[in-house]
């Protein structure tokens, strides 16, 4: 069964949300829990989990 297009939205922006508070915070050990199963492309090579992060 397909996900719900509104419930992925959702989170998504949930997300990005939680991703600028963090940052605007200066929170990055919070930051890397959020992302600890992400990997994060910037200008520089991409990292992947948690302590990367």
């Amino acid at each position: 069964m397909p996900a719900d297009p509104a419930s992925s939205y959702r989170a998504v922006e949930n997300l990005l949300a939680r991703y600028a508070e963090l940052v605007d915070d200066g929170d990055f050990a919070g930051l890397g829990l959020l992302l600890a199963d992400a990997t994060f492309v910037g200008s520089g090579t991409p990292v992947s989990g948690r302590k990367a992060i």
